[in-house]
């Protein structure tokens, strides 16, 4: 989406924050290399799968085509685009690559090598001590050449350096993880929220990004703004009947017409009881009058993706019941956004949730006790299963989750001409032209965050779970999404459990079980003030979802209305309308399906065609 702007992603200023992360020592004769994504076929086939570049490389580059590698010379702030060797067969089916001065036209570089040459340059130019890689540098393209291979694999191996703990290139367990480490959050088995998915929650790469550059903002407005609009289609277009893979299709579809044609994420769309289940992605229920829908979704822009949820009835009313938990899921939101702001730290925003979630379920009369009891008691889980949401970015729980904010080391490392300038900020994508954000302040000093953990062995004075502390800074992408599902498997659970039932209320559960599950999830952004942006515009207060969803029955009904009438074929009759201008009747002369030219008359018909068709697929 940048290019169609005429906008290079900031590669460089990328390279230079992740470089400031580096001592000194680390820093001299050294060089980042990474290597992005190849190409990928399906098991068994010559049939490629979407391709998606590795968000690192991609943040490092701005590149999103398959089998580059890229190269930045840290003393000299020089940075190398490593690109496959042009293929003449290959152009025949996937047309020519880009040349190498569109290349340097494209990308925020110096200079553009040929793989070929990699071993060449790094030998007798760069000669660098150290190497930071990043996705197994070592491991190259096919040469053609195995003695090259085996020299360019064997210089890189020997200047990698290796950490003492666990590198990027390692991959991490989730079962290896100590309980403090592991995430809530409902795709906590995916992974968790605190680096590991991708490398180690100390490299460098992992801590650069935590803070995002204006132009990284601006793309997670426009991925958000995108996915905003689908779920209204979605909300607009849903009625009984319907089956939730068309929801899925329906979303997509305005993701797509919009130029975001990736998801971020596979599509959530559950109806009923499949909405308790966290990571539901069958889609392929029937919808029935009166259901909740619960639809996760979001799109991509230029890989920054956004992740939004929204929970409505298919009919356009919401029943005592699910009014009731979803004013309660709204009312947690609500109070978290509105607490949000620089220095709070992410844990107590979780641990507020969930004592409103406590205290709401009480007041419906599904939990019973004392409110401290049942707070300690961490029944809580029982309904409220994940934590209070993620941070976001060129991955949908984008790593960093649990480390606090602090300058990078200090250090007399120049930055180069091109990025020593006082100040970059770009109006309109952060607050106003008054306040506008400045990420990069000085030389050498890119607000990037810490290296230091914060391990708390509890959740405040209580048993509530909550995610990993951080401590909210400008430039922070987040998602605040609480909910509240009705499990039948988690309930059962509960119920069979004599410390967990007493504090139930069995016949009031029961009443509220068809509710099946809500969740509220929204992108907040915060501010260089210190305050917090809600960045997401599709409709979620309860009575303002309702009269959306019925506006979109209201449409469907006029449509349905206009074909079972003939739509534009009209009979002699005369119609009388006032002219809302004028008050005055105006006589209108309809004419005979006769009387219409054969060219209007061929376009009705196909019109008709299509609005049966569509009708039919509801």
């Amino acid at each position: 989406m940048l290019s169609r702007i005429g906008l290079k992603y900031p590669a460089r200023l990328h390279c230079q924050k992740v470089a400031s992360f580096l001592s000194d020592s680390d820093r001299a004769d050294a060089i980042i290399l990474a290597r992005g994504t190849q190409v990928r076929n399906r098991d068994n086939t010559d049939t490629e799968v979407d391709f998606r570049q590795e968000s690192n490389f991609l943040y490092l580059t701005g590149v999103q085509e398959a089998d580059f590698y890229f190269l930045y010379d840290i003393p000299n702030s020089k940075a190398y685009l490593i690109a496959p060797e042009e293929n003449p067969t290959l152009a025949v089916w996937k047309g020519p690559g880009y040349t190498d001065k569109e290349l340097l036209a494209r990308y925020d570089i110096d200079f553009v090598v040929r793989y070929p040459c990699l071993l060449a340059l790094l030998r007798d130019e760069i000669q660098p001590r150290r190497i930071h890689g990043w996705n197994r540098p070592e491991q190259g393209l096919p040469l053609k050449n195995k003695t090259l291979e085996h020299e360019l694999e064997h210089y890189i191996s020997h200047r990698l350096v290796h950490p003492a703990e666990p590198s990027a290139t390692t991959t991490v367990s989730y079962q290896s993880l100590t309980a403090d480490d592991r995430s809530h959050h409902h795709h906590g088995p995916y992974g968790d929220h605190n680096g590991h998915r991708c490398g180690h929650h100390k490299h460098p790469l992992v801590l650069a990004r935590i803070n995002k550059t204006p132009i990284e903002i601006a793309l997670s407005r426009e991925s958000t703004r995108i996915t905003s609009d689908a779920h209204r289609l979605v909300m607009k277009s849903a009625r009984p009947g319907m089956f939730e893979y068309q929801l899925e299709a329906l979303f997509r579809y305005e993701c797509a017409r919009q130029g975001a044609k990736n998801q971020a994420y596979l599509p959530i769309v559950g109806t009923a009881v499949n909405a308790a289940y966290l990571h539901y992605t069958r889609n392929d229920t029937q919808i029935k009058d009166g259901d909740l829908v619960l639809i996760d979704a979001a799109c991509e822009a230029d890989c920054y993706g956004s992740d939004v949820t929204r929970t409505f009835p298919v009919n356009g009313r919401f029943s005592k019941e699910q009014a009731d938990i979803y004013s309660l899921v709204l009312e947690m939101q609500t109070a978290v956004i509105n607490s949000m702001e620089q220095g709070v730290d992410w844990r107590e925003m979780a641990i507020l949730s969930q004592k409103i979630g406590v205290r709401g379920l009480k007041r419906l009369g599904i939990l019973k006790g004392d409110d401290t009891d049942l707070i300690e008691s961490g029944i809580i889980r029982t309904f409220y299963p994940h934590g209070l949401g993620h941070l976001l970015g060129l991955n949908v729980h984008d790593d960093g989750l649990g480390l606090s904010i602090q300058l990078p080391p200090p250090s007399s490392y120049a930055t180069s001409a091109s990025a020593s300038a006082t100040e970059v900020s770009v109006d309109g994508f952060l607050g106003t032209k008054e306040s506008p954000i400045a990420f990069h302040r000085t030389a050498g000093e890119l607000a990037p965050p810490s290296t230091r953990r914060s391990r708390s062995s509890n959740a405040g004075s209580t048993s509530l779970y909550a995610t990993p502390s951080t401590k909210l800074e400008p430039g922070m992408l987040l998602t605040v999404e609480p909910g509240i599902y009705f499990n039948p498997a988690q309930i059962a659970y509960a119920l069979e459990k004599p410390y967990a039932a007493q504090y139930l209320d069995e016949p009031t559960l029961k009443r509220y079980m068809a509710v099946g599950g809500v969740r509220i999830e929204d992108v907040v952004l915060m501010l260089p003030n210190g305050q917090v942006e809600n960045i997401t515009t599709a409709p979620k207060e309860l009575r303002e979802v309702e009269r959306f969803v019925q506006e979109g029955q209201q449409e469907y009904q006029r449509s349905q209305q206009m074909d079972n009438d003939g739509g534009y074929s009209v009979t002699e009759k005369k119609a009388k309308v006032v002219n809302e201008k004028t008050c005055s009747p105006i006589v209108i002369e309809r004419v005979s399906e006769q009387e219409v030219p054969r060219g209007i008359k061929k376009r009705v018909g196909v019109f008709k065609k299509l609005l049966r068709a569509i009708r039919n697929m509801f």
